[in-house]
């Protein structure tokens, strides 16, 4: 415990927990400050120096917090791995039946794309980081548990677990590059209608699957 002076000369006692709680309150600044310059910048226009300076923190600090660029980038990488992932996950919680499977998944595709004016979508799949394996990984792992995830359903919604796994694979696949172009293209038309396109192209070609 540390003992501290308030402006009126009061003692205040600083506990473990009240700086753990400092901690994370000045990671948590860190790690969104982080995200602002990745994607404004990319990986390699970021620089150390200038997430320092946007969470006002020194760099000892940020430092103190991460080890380096890769490990700050990993972890908001995988923050937005885990909202996608999440978003799947939470979309097919509560479907019954192949076509609102495929409804909720490409919709939960499109709100991801969408989330934060692109920003999870841009550190996820437009922020190549090719020296470091580990970053690829996370993203390749990421997209396997979402096509799991719909695979599982297929599966359960009547479809046999291979073609339900092929198809799942599919779907994850089609469903992440409709989105891309969608966004990119400047949303050209209401994020409705893309969805509904997009699930009218995959049912019918899943309709005749057993």
């Amino acid at each position: 415990m540390t003992v501290t002076r308030g402006e009126a000369g009061n003692a205040h006692f600083v506990t473990r927990a009240d700086r753990g709680a400092a901690r994370a309150r000045r990671r948590e600044v860190v790690i969104g400050a982080a995200r602002d310059v990745f994607v404004d910048h990319g990986f390699h226009g970021a620089s150390m120096e200038e997430i320092s300076i946007r969470a006002q923190v020194s760099k000892p600090v940020l430092y103190n917090h991460f080890t380096g660029k890769v490990d700050l980038y990993s972890t908001v990488l995988q923050r937005y791995l885990d909202r996608m992932v999440g978003g799947i996950r939470d979309a097919l919680r509560t479907t019954t039946g192949s076509e609102n499977t495929v409804r909720r998944m490409v919709a939960a595709y499109f709100d991801f794309v969408d989330e934060d004016n692109g920003a999870g979508y841009t550190l996820v799949f437009d922020t190549p980081v090719p020296s470091e394996p580990s970053v690829e990984a996370r993203v390749r792992r990421a997209m396997t548990e979402c096509a799991a995830l719909v695979g599982a359903e297929l599966d359960a919604a009547g479809m046999d677990p291979y073609h339900a796994r092929a198809c799942a694979f599919g779907l994850v696949g089609a469903s992440h590059l409709a989105a891309r172009y969608w966004f990119d293209a400047g949303r050209p038309i209401p994020k409705i209608d893309a969805v509904d396109t997009t699930v009218a192209l995959f049912w019918t070609g899943l309709s005749g699957i057993g």
